[in-house]
């Protein structure tokens, strides 16, 4: 009987290790070795809300706006088909899948709430900036994850926090 309790309170201490190895992430300069600002530099288009149309025709009419964060991109200079958005920190938020965008090499359409994403990276850091990895060793950072950048569509007039 000493011997089983041994046993298994090694083997909790070694799942505890792995674990908690598991649970130290990478630091923000580890996971974005290069940074590009969101708009010109990076070639994308940041918004705190998406239109959801009426049907699938552009010229539908707009029934209302989710509340989820988006990254337009401009050019193809992103890489897989979802982004991980990242806090100051280098803590992960949540994950966002790449979609067509008509007029745009593609968009990372996230499906949380934009205001939880800046709502934690606040609780986190302290700071609303948050970054999409957008390939192996770039990252898009985001000033405000509630505010615009390159657009006044939508809910663009607002902050959402």
């Amino acid at each position: 009987m000493k011997l089983r309790y041994i046993f298994l309170l090694a083997a909790t201490a070694c799942s505890f290790g792995t674990a908690e190895a598991q649970v130290r992430g990478l630091s923000l300069a580890q996971t974005c070795p290069k940074v590009q600002e969101v708009g010109t530099e990076s070639g994308t288009i940041y918004k705190n809300s998406a239109p959801v149309r009426a049907n699938s025709s552009l010229t539908a009419p707009i029934v209302y706006f989710r509340r989820e964060p988006t990254l337009i991109f401009g050019r193809r200079n992103f890489t897989g088909s979802s982004h991980t958005i990242f806090d100051g920190s280098g803590n992960s938020l949540g994950r966002c899948p790449v979609t067509s965008a008509h007029g745009a090499a593609g968009r990372a359409r996230c499906t949380m709430q934009t205001a939880s994403v800046r709502r934690n990276a606040v609780r986190n850091t302290g700071s609303a900036t948050v970054y999409f990895k957008i390939s192996r060793s770039l990252c898009v950072k985001v000033p405000d994850a509630g505010k615009c950048y390159g657009s006044s569509k939508g809910l663009c007039n607002q902050i959402l926090k």
